[in-house]
């Protein structure tokens, strides 16, 4: 645990790595690469890690003649903390819009989430008609999330109980990515990453809001908002991913039966970082075909 958290101040944000931009809710992290005129590829992270998740993604997107924007959401890696009772589906759809718009990206994107980013992304797509053209998901959340009905988050949403407990928890059980990334070494690279982001005083009022948000609950109608306007959808999945099990993946392919689907063999939940090897060139291939 951190002995002194620290404020994501103005003078500490000018000696972190990255852009920074103010938003209505406040200041967001994010990078953004590749050629101006270029295609815009938009990559949402998830619960488990912030944008750092994307490192090994980003040069296959930018070699392939993608622009490549990625940013920490609310709550997550160096972007702001604001004090909020819930962070909800409306609020990171507001955030992704706004930044859209701040850094003049008007056209169409393409969308790519992994976990929670890929409700985001999804929902983002269903409520924005025409803002998002095509959209490849990472094992992405869908109608239920294992554990999400049970005692422990039952007890987390709980006003003043969840805060006791978020008290207890230490921040290396709170980022702890043995569930989420397989190998041993691959894992340990990313993890310090993970960590830092627990440096910065509020994270654990962000978890809070998060989860008494909609983060967990079914988001089925987004899904059917995104066949409804028939755009291509890219959807991955790792057999050994640890917090998504295979049900909800089978329940979302039967809901959109014509997006391309591959299995990875031996992938985790991060399989994105864990084998960028493998999931670069699907990317690619979808997002430029």
């Amino acid at each position: 645990m951190f002995a002194k958290r620290q404020e994501l101040t103005a003078e500490v944000r000018r000696g972190l790595p990255g852009n920074f931009l103010e938003l209505s809710a406040g200041f967001t992290h994010y990078e953004l690469q590749g050629d101006a005129d270029a295609e815009t590829v938009v990559l949402i992270h998830g619960n488990a890690a912030p944008y750092v998740t994307w490192d090994r993604t980003t040069g296959a997107l930018t070699g392939a003649g993608l622009r490549v924007l990625r940013y920490d959401l609310f709550g997550h890696g160096l972007s702001d903390r604001p004090r909020r009772r819930t962070y909800d589906r409306r609020f990171y759809n507001a955030q992704l819009e706004e930044l859209l718009q701040r850094l003049d990206i008007s056209g169409p994107v393409h969308a790519v989430g992994t976990s929670q980013g890929g409700s985001i992304a999804t929902c983002f797509a269903s409520e924005k008609p025409g803002r998002v053209r095509r959209l490849a998901l990472l094992a992405p959340l869908f109608d239920e999330v294992p554990g999400s009905r049970g005692v422990a988050v039952r007890l987390i949403r709980t006003p003043v109980l969840g805060e006791l407990l978020m008290r207890v928890l230490s921040d290396a059980k709170l980022a702890d990515l043995s569930d989420a990334v397989v190998d041993v070494e691959t894992r340990a690279a990313l993890q310090p990453d993970v960590l830092e982001q627990f440096r910065f005083r509020g994270k654990r009022r962000a978890i809070l809001a998060n989860l008494r948000g909609d983060a967990l609950q079914d988001a089925t109608a987004c899904y059917q908002g995104v066949k409804d306007q028939r755009i291509p959808v890219l959807l991955m999945w790792g057999t050994l991913d640890q917090k998504l099990p295979p049900e909800p993946i089978g329940r979302l392919r039967n809901l959109l039966p014509d997006m391309e689907y591959h299995e990875l063999e031996g992938a985790g939940h991060l399989a994105h970082y864990e084998f960028p090897e493998r999931v670069g060139p699907l990317l690619v291939r979808f997002l430029t075909n």
